[in-house]
């Protein structure tokens, strides 16, 4: 089974990981923050840990609120094909700087 068979699998349902950062900071609304790349490895380790492949993520540049509920846009990438996904990654579960990550990647490519 091919990675982008394997990925179209991910398209509807969602993927849950915990992550426990030690590189957070305190934004000026004093929510606890992360780097936009460490939810992206989170969101990867848990796609890898679900189809057995880690795709390439990328979220953006910026920090992250740890907020339950703050959507992160993000986009995946199928490392066989090059092929890129819509995958928006959804906090949740904080506690200080626990949190889980929901994954939902698009069911059809960008254009």
């Amino acid at each position: 089974m091919s990675i982008s068979h394997r990925l179209r699998l991910l398209a509807v349902p969602l993927v849950a990981a915990t992550a426990l950062l030690s590189a957070c900071s305190v934004s000026a609304s004093a929510n606890l923050t992360v780097p936009a790349s460490d939810v992206a490895d989170v969101a990867a380790s848990a796609l890898e840990e679900q189809v057995g492949v880690r795709p390439e993520m990328e979220c953006g540049s910026g920090s992250v609120d740890l907020v339950d509920g703050n959507q992160v846009d993000c986009v995946l990438t199928d490392p066989a094909t090059g092929t890129e996904f819509d995958a928006p990654v959804t906090i949740s579960d904080v506690d200080g700087t626990d949190y889980h990550v929901e994954v939902e990647v698009a069911e059809t490519p960008r254009s």
